[in-house]
């Protein structure tokens, strides 16, 4: 029974590795992994943008008595 179970587990474990020699699932890993550099991209490039444009530009408190003293 142990024979068996080992044999299961190894069978399991190895699966993984024969889809990934299946070409149209690798086209299709391929396909994701491209998409997901793409969107790194593009949210690297935005958090980019949004730093150059969002500084923070020192407030200047409006004095209205500032003359008259």
């Amino acid at each position: 029974m142990r024979v068996f179970a080992v044999a299961a587990i190894i069978t399991s474990l190895a699966v993984p590795a024969f889809a990934a020699e299946d070409p149209a699932k690798a086209e299709a890993n391929k396909a994701e992994e491209q998409k997901k550099k793409e969107n790194e991209q593009i949210e690297r490039a935005y958090k980019d943008t949004l730093k150059k444009t969002t500084r923070e530009q020192p407030v200047k408190k409006a004095d209205p008595w500032g003359g008259a003293r």
